[in-house]
């Protein structure tokens, strides 16, 4: 268990958002008791590990090799992939060698569901609007995985699918210069299950439609 957990955001208003929900811990709205349902999309449970700063992703206040786990959710479709590169880069920086762990979970537009909405021209306008780097991020992340992490993270790479339309990755480092002198011999591997055998995603999309609402059981 993580004896500590740094939260980072270049934005000083998000981490006053990250820090007012810790202290308020709201309930979610499916969690009903006597006092009535919550007020929140999910329940915040105060922790006194979590710890938010103003702060770069490319450029974390952490020494080098001192991290466990570094965890970018849904970070990497925000930003234009020369930046991205570099959160890679600074995130195996700081990891510990041979067993820190590098974790994503981001949208795969390699899934059905994720290719057919771009192919809507109308409809990823409108995501598009406020999602600047969505195209850059879509063409290029095949690009990172295989130039940039798969290569970086030698301790090996796995990318399964998380639902039917998003992956999760968890990249391991393998050993420094200073730890181990045959480094330059590692070579990064790659284990992608995100697909079945006959080519079909993993995970059934289960996202509602567009004319869709949520129903309560």
């Amino acid at each position: 268990q993580a004896s500590t957990i740094y939260g980072y955001d270049l934005s000083p208003y998000y981490i006053a958002v990250g820090k007012e929900l810790l202290r308020l811990a709201p309930k979610s709205i499916d969690d009903n008791d006597d006092n009535g349902s919550g007020t929140w999309v999910t329940t915040v449970t105060p922790d006194d590990r979590i710890q938010y700063h103003v702060a770069d992703a490319a450029q974390l206040p952490q020494p080098d090799n001192s991290v466990d786990v570094v965890n970018l959710q849904f970070v990497l479709h925000e930003v234009p992939y020369e930046a991205a590169q570099e959160i890679i880069k600074e995130a195996h920086r700081v990891l510990k060698p041979q067993t820190g762990q590098l974790w994503i979970c981001e949208m795969d537009f390699e899934s059905p569901a994720y290719a057919a909405q771009r192919a809507n021209p109308l409809l990823f306008s409108l995501i598009r609007a406020t999602e600047p780097y969505l195209d850059d991020y879509a063409d290029s992340f095949p690009q990172l995985l295989k130039n940039h992490i798969v290569p970086t993270f030698t301790n090996g790479v796995k990318i399964t699918a998380a639902t039917g339309r998003h992956y999760s990755l968890v990249a391991t480092k393998g050993a420094t210069k200073e730890h181990d002198n045959n480094k330059d011999d590692d070579v990064g591997t790659l284990e992608d299950t995100r697909f079945n055998e006959d080519g079909t995603y993993r995970i059934e999309d289960t996202h509602l439609l567009l004319w869709e609402s949520k129903k309560k059981e």
